[in-house]
């Protein structure tokens, strides 16, 4: 076919129109579609939680947060051998070891006594108990030391007698746990010595309380010579500093007067602590010199 040809079939394809029934389904059709869009009905658009998103991080925190709580509690309950039991002894050293220096010593046998009870309501954890005894035992033979240790007489008195009756039923608890005979008389043995130091310490402590060092009057008179004789290294310090000792020094004269030995040697030990702070390489020598 020439290219005139195919122009002349194209011309002819030009004279062919499209007949009525076409025509009129074509128009059905448009008009159906044009009806049907303005008919769609809006959709409902659902409450967009957007503030679940931007909250997101501090809901899982928190979340998480009351489940550890929640364990932290529920494990308070629990026995050797449960799963969670070292969620609780983890929880007892974390009080022990946020307790005062002073108050170690009671919070260390409250806690080896709660340990105690619990070994003693299990029956079938040999060596679970025969472990956990061992522990107890070094921390009733820690206490002593840590009594000893308490700077403040008054307070190792006290706190020497709390831990006195905290351990008066320890024996009775050691009865009662599943221990083998020589391991009962191994720990009952410890809780034994523990409450003879104790006690030893609670009548020394007393003693000191109740009665005078011979040599304060000597502590008394060397702190007074040293300051007489260091005027001029105490015209440096601040007035307060210097105010304080002085006021310490006239309480300690009294003290040792009224008999109040203890009160007297807490404020030497002040004033000593005070001159360790102006000059660590000064320690005033507070017992009697030898002749």
């Amino acid at each position: 076919m020439t290219e005139q040809e195919l122009i002349n079939k194209l011309n002819d394809f030009k004279q062919i129109k499209p007949n009525k029934d076409w025509a009129n389904w074509l128009l059905s059709n448009i008009l159906l579609k044009s009806h049907q869009e303005v008919m769609i009905k809006p959709r409902v658009k659902l409450v967009s939680f957007s503030f679940i998103h931007q909250y997101q991080k501090a809901l899982v925190s928190a979340a998480f947060a009351v489940l550890f709580a929640s364990t932290f509690v529920f494990a308070q309950t629990t026995l050797p051998g449960n799963p969670l039991y070292p969620v609780k002894t983890l929880t007892q050293t974390t009080r022990l070891f946020l307790t005062p220096k002073d108050y170690k010593p009671v919070v260390r046998l409250e806690i080896a006594k709660a340990r105690l009870s619990d070994m003693a309501k299990i029956t079938d954890q040999e060596q679970t108990i025969v472990l956990m005894s061992q522990n107890i035992k070094k921390d009733l033979q820690t206490i002593p030391q840590e009594l000893k240790n308490i700077s403040k007489k008054q307070v190792t008195l006290k706190m020497s007698k709390q831990v006195q009756d905290e351990a008066k039923d320890l024996n009775n608890i050691i009865s009662k746990t599943q221990l083998q005979s020589q391991d009962k008389d191994s720990l009952n043995q410890t809780v034994q010595d523990t409450q003879s130091q104790v006690l030893g310490l609670i009548i020394d402590t007393q003693e000191e309380i109740d009665n005078c060092p011979s040599d304060l009057k000597d502590k008394l008179a060397n702190l007074q010579k040293y300051f007489t004789d260091n005027v001029q290294t105490l015209v440096q310090w601040p007035i307060d500093d210097i105010t304080k000792v002085r006021t310490l020094l006239a309480d300690i004269s009294n003290d040792i007067k009224a008999g109040n030995c203890l009160e007297a040697m807490v404020k030497i030990d002040s004033i000593n602590q005070i001159l360790q702070i102006h000059s660590l390489d000064i320690k005033v020598e507070t017992s009697t010199p030898e002749n």
